[in-house]
């Protein structure tokens, strides 16, 4: 049953926003790294536990996964 929900839900949606929250240093960009292959989740010029939950990532993988990093 999960299937034709799947399908409803991608024709009625453009995109997909995920918000990844949790402590600081948990692992949060990582995640976002390795699981999407978003290699701008973690950025150079932020230190380790800031990040700028306004900034989208867009997968690589799919165009239609929107992540957002929380601080």
């Amino acid at each position: 049953y999960v299937q034709p929900t799947t399908t409803q839900i991608s024709h009625r949606y453009d995109s997909f926003r995920v918000l990844v929250i949790g402590q600081s240093g948990v692992g949060k960009s990582t995640l976002i790294g390795q699981a999407f292959g978003i290699k701008q989740a973690v950025a150079e010029d932020e230190k380790p536990g800031e990040a700028d939950i306004e900034k989208e990532f867009i997968s690589p993988q799919n165009d239609r996964f929107v992540l957002h990093d929380s601080k």
